[in-house]
């Protein structure tokens, strides 16, 4: 199992790489244009272009990683590119869809459901600070009383579809998830991200389905109370999956967080990554 998801760690990141090699140079010459960094070493331009680039393209390659190694866990029919647990007819072609979507016949596009979602959120913010704090009151069971009922409410005819970033079932229940890397979202963008993960969960439309915002590590440290906007707007901690959290849930039995990150690092020393990047950086500047 180990070496398995090792496989799977090696074959996404060296993707990766690759995707980060053919682009690499033009990407620094668009650096060098930037006179705020002209007093900067050619090499630290060129290291930073690398890690601005890992940073915004890694997020991909460990988001097909976490989902590879769900179906591991789960098995295939238990995360597949089609989520569909009320068998809703379509003629979609699995091979066609990047990534999982949810099939619906809720009218998922309706400003009237929107607004709801929207005030459902609102209405359960969090509130104040320290012994005085409220947590938001957006939980499994109120997004079950509350929420639930829509899916019926606003039912048609027709087909919809709607992007999921990872959704399995785990044998009892169906897990929706916004995933992002850290997490780290301002004060105007959490409220969104909020709302299409509860959008997500009515376009569900099933009792046995739990939504959950979930992050790839700990921002603030394994370890240590994770601090982000979205607290303020989902109930922390039942709902949400953080680093080590997230991970655990998804990894196949025996294998842990911890043997995850070795796992992880032994992938990318496999690829030779370190030297892959000084060559980069190298061939770049002409070294």
């Amino acid at each position: 199992m180990r070496e398995t998801i090792k496989r799977i760690v090696v074959e996404e990141f060296s993707n990766l790489t690759n995707l980060i090699e053919a682009d690499f140079y033009a990407n620094y010459k668009r650096k060098v244009n930037n006179f705020l960094l002209s007093q900067m070493d050619e090499r630290i331009t060129a290291s930073m272009v690398f890690v601005s680039s890992f940073e915004s393209k890694s997020g991909f390659a460990i988001e097909a990683c976490a989902k590879r190694i769900a179906r591991v866990t789960f098995g295939e029919e238990n995360v597949p590119a089609i989520v569909n647990p009320r068998n809703i007819a379509h003629n979609i072609n699995p091979a066609s869809v990047t990534g999982q979507i949810v099939v619906t016949d809720v009218d998922t596009y309706n400003g009237d459901l929107r607004g709801r979602i929207a005030s459902f959120r609102a209405n359960n913010e969090a509130r104040g600070r320290g012994a005085l704090r409220t947590e938001s009151g957006v939980t499994h069971q109120s997004c079950e009383e509350v929420l639930l009922p829509l899916s019926l409410e606003y039912k048609t005819g027709k087909t919809y579809t709607k992007p999921v970033d990872l959704a399995f079932f785990d044998g009892e229940n169906w897990n929706v998830m916004e995933l992002k890397a850290g997490g780290d979202l301002d004060s105007s963008n959490a409220p969104s991200n909020v709302e299409k993960l509860l959008t997500i969960y009515v376009d569900m439309g099933i009792e046995n389905c739990r939504a959950y915002f979930a992050t790839l590590y700990n921002k603030d440290g394994e370890g240590n109370t994770w601090t982000g906007a979205v607290k303020k707007h989902l109930n922390y901690p039942s709902m949400f999956l953080i680093g080590a959290n997230f991970w655990s849930r998804i990894l196949p039995e025996g294998i842990s967080f911890n043997d995850f990150t070795l796992i992880y690092r032994d992938a990318l020393e496999e690829i030779d990554l370190n030297k892959r990047i000084n060559n980069m950086i190298s061939d770049c500047i002409g070294e």
